[in-house]
Formats: C-alpha cells, sequence, structure tokens
C-alpha cells in the first residue's frame, strides 16, 4: 500500500495498513478555523472553571462511561487506522480508562487550595495559601504511536483542572481522537474539547493556545519549544530518542537476547520507548548477536489475533526505516536478519557491525531493527549511550546489581532498569 492516508481538497482519507482499504474521512481545519475553534473553546472555559471540580468530574464520568459503552466500536476504529490487532488496540484503551480513573480519584487532592505554615513575620496573623491558576485553552499534539491513550493522557487532567481542551491528532491517525471528542459532545458535555484536524493545525494550535503539551521526536520538540517560548507560554514536552540497551560481559545473554528482541519488536518497534540501539561488551558480541538473531528469527504476535504482527502504521514512515537500514549496509553493517520492506509491512531486522557514523544510531527509527554496536569497555558504552542522547529509557544488562546501578547513575534517560526490559514497554505516563 503506497500510502495510509490521501488529502483532497478539505478532507483527509485514511487508508487501512493492513489491506489499504479506506477507513474514514475527516475535514481538514484550515488555520483560521483552528483559531475560530480555541476563541469559541476559551469563551466556554468560564463557566466550565466556575463549575468546580466536582461539576467538572460529574462530567468526565460520564464520558468514562460512553467510552465503556463503545469500547468495542472504539478499539476497531483504532485497529483500523492504525495496524495494530484489537487485542493490543484493546490494550491502548484500557491503559486510557486507567488514565481517566487516576485522576478521577486524585483530581480533588491536586487541586485543592493549600494552606502551608507561614514561615516568616511580621506577625501570625499572616495567612498563605497556594493554589492553581488554570490556562484557558490547553494545546495537546499527539502523536500516531498511541494516539488515543496519549492524547486522553493529556486532555482528561487539563478538563478537570478547569481548563477548555483542543486536540491535534497526527493525520496519519486522525479518526479515533475525531470520534472521541464527537464522544463528549454526544454526551451533552459543555463544549471545552475539541479537535483540530490536518497538517496546518499543529502550528495553529501552537499560536492560539494558553499552554501546549506535546509527544513526538526530538527534532520537531525543539521546534515546538522554540515556538511556545516565543509568545512566553508553557509547553509540556514527552520526546522520542534512540533507547538503548547496554549489555556487558557479565550478562545472562540468553535472558537480555529474549528480553532487548521483546523491547525492540513489540508493537512493531513503533513505541517511544522501544529499545532502537543495542551496545554490547566486545568480549561477547559474537555469541549476543548470534543469539539476537536466533530470538528475533523466532519474534511472533503477542496477541493471537494479530495475524501479521510486521504491519506499520504508515507506508511512508516503514520506507523511512528502509531508508535508515539500507545507509547502514551501504556504510558497512551486516545484515543477520530480516530488512524487508513491502508497502506498510517491515520484517524483523537485526544489523550487526554498526558505527556512530550511521544514522539508525543517531536517528529515531520506529520500526523493528535493533542495530548492535560493538564497544570495549564500560566507560564507551556510556560515552555512546550519551550520543546524542540515550533516549527515554535505557536497560543495562548484568548479574552484578552495583555495576549495573553504577551505570544507569551516569545516563540521563528518564527511565532506567537493570535486567529490566519493562521500561521499554510502557508508554509514558500519566502519574
Amino acid at each position: 500500500m503506497p500510502h495510509t492516508r490521501t488529502v483532497r481538497e478539505s478532507a483527509l482519507t485514511v487508508l487501512a495498513p493492513t489491506d489499504g482499504r479506506p477507513v474514514g474521512t475527516v475535514a481538514v481545519h484550515s488555520p483560521e478555523q483552528v483559531g475560530a475553534t480555541v476563541s469559541s473553546l476559551r469563551e466556554a472555559q468560564t463557566p466550565w472553571r466556575a463549575m468546580g471540580v466536582v461539576g467538572r468530574l460529574h462530567w468526565v464520568t460520564r464520558f468514562r462511561d460512553w467510552l465503556l459503552d463503545h469500547e468495542d466500536d472504539l478499539c476497531a476504529l483504532l485497529a483500523s487506522e492504525t495496524g495494530k490487532s484489537v487485542g493490543s488496540a484493546r490494550k491502548e484503551f484500557a491503559l486510557a480508562l486507567e488514565a481517566i480513573d487516576y485522576h478521577r480519584g486524585h483530581g480533588a487532592e491536586y487541586l485543592g487550595v493549600q494552606r502551608p505554615r507561614a514561615h516568616s513575620l511580621p506577625s501570625l496573623a499572616v495567612g498563605l495559601s497556594v493554589s492553581y491558576r488554570r490556562c484557558a485553552v490547553v494545546g495537546v499534539i499527539a502523536p500516531w504511536t498511541y494516539p488515543l491513550a496519549l492524547a486522553l493522557f493529556d486532555a482528561v487532567p487539563a478538563l478537570l483542572s478547569g481548563c477548555a481542551v483542543v486536540v491535534k491528532p497526527s493525520s496519519v491517525t486522525p479518526l479515533t481522537v475525531h470520534e472521541i471528542v464527537a464522544g463528549w459532545g454526544r454526551i451533552g458535555a459543555p463544549a471545552v474539547l475539541a479537535s483540530a484536524i490536518g497538517p496546518e493545525a499543529g502550528p495553529a494550535v501552537l499560536d492560539t493556545v494558553d499552554h501546549l503539551h506535546f509527544t513526538g521526536s526530538a527534532d520537531t520538540g525543539k521546534v515546538v519549544a522554540l515556538r511556545a517560548a516565543s509568545r512566553l507560554i508553557p509547553c509540556r514536552l514527552g520526546l522520542g530518542g534512540k533507547s538503548t540497551a547496554i549489555v556487558l560481559a557479565d550478562a545472562d545473554l540468553d535472558r537480555a537476547a529474549a528480553a532487548i528482541a521483546l523491547g525492540g519488536l513489540a508493537e512493531c518497534g513503533q513505541g517511544y520507548h522501544s529499545i532502537e540501539r543495542v551496545l554490547v561488551e566486545s568480549s561477547v558480541y559474537p555469541t549476543f548477536v548470534d543469539k539476537l538473531a536466533t530470538e528475533v528469527a523466532a519474534f511472533g504476535a503477542e496477541d493471537p489475533e494479530d495475524t501479521d504482527p510486521y504491519v506499520m502504521t504508515s507506508a511512508s514512515h516503514a520506507r523511512f526505516v528502509a531508508d535508515q537500514v539500507r545507509d547502514a549496509l551501504d556504510k558497512g553493517a551486516s545484515l543477520r536478519i530480516g530488512g524487508v520492506n513491502s508497502g506498510n509491512t517491515f520484517a524483523p531486522t537485526v544489523l550487526a557491525d554498526i558505527d556512530p557514523t550511521m544514522s539508525i544510531m543517531n536517528q529515531q527509527t520506529l520500526g523493528p531493527v535493533l542495530p548492535v554496536m560493538r564497544v570495549d569497555t564500560v566507560a564507551e558504552a556510556i560515552e555512546r549511550a550519551l550520543t546524542p542522547w540515550c533516549g527515554p529509557s535505557v536497560s543495562v544488562w548484568t548479574t552484578d546489581d552495583a555495576t549495573g546501578g553504577w551505570v544507569t547513575g551516569r545516563l540521563d534517560a528518564p527511565e532506567t532498569g537493570v535486567n529490566d526490559v519493562s521500561v521499554h514497554l510502557t508508554p509514558p505516563g500519566f502519574a
């Protein structure tokens, strides 16, 4: 399939990654339309804020109930537009519901006025209180990797806080977000949740909202941060990168190979925490590469309903991954398994003899490719992991817990683990 989406005039048609059939069509918003939407949200936000947290909890709870009532349809739609199995879509749906329940349970606690004891004179009669000022309109720019969960992770706490929210989904996967926003309106909730769709909608959202939540690549995140800074509005960035696994010479190689295969290939490697490069000490490098190739060859769908676990959400991104692999091979890498791209599919791949000049070591991949690089020392592994950045997650594989802790303490990844692949499998959290 050559494309996962097409744009015709003012509409965007999404095609299923699995077979190319049309899944749905949504309207594309111009910058002027986005500006009008944000203006409308700004007006609706004042009575929404005045409603109080209990009133807002009522509507968020009704929205949660609506989501549960339409779970089957929403999961089918999510699976169709992303290429995930229905089982994987249900897991994402469950993450979204868990986020809603978390914020429903803690919202009043977090939003309540705090009255700490005053630590300064002039008099004991001085009172001190800390409260939160709500932004009128919060923008959420969500990625194509977890379009439902990551949109709600950011939108729900903003709504409970008393903000209005505009969600800009990826143009690759806009349908599920469009549907859940429509669901908010169908329950009769105040008009404080809207969507903005299309290639021009993202910049327009950033230019009009009062606070922005962005999840995506580090390169785009830099642009977003600079643009937000030019308007002096706060922004929160959830960025991807080259999540790394480091295998030391004393590691249990069988366990490490099995776990790293899972951490790199689950969800077709399209998670922002997926393992995207593997650094292995020289003395065990050949043995580990052999074991990893064996594990990857045996890797299959985690979900029995997933008949083709190697479908990627975007055909254009599958070609991008193929270009990274081709660049590595042209620069001397050896292909141990995989490397085959056809339409929206990409076979699980292991590349050996990797060096730092290859783009696959420095640019985010978001695909089922495990490049394995030899390092001579632990110090070199740390240096390589930090160049250009060790990514959202790092795991260190060693039988020496003290060494594992020493290595993770020198890395700046938000999430680190020793002999634990879960840091590479969990989508960005909401707590």
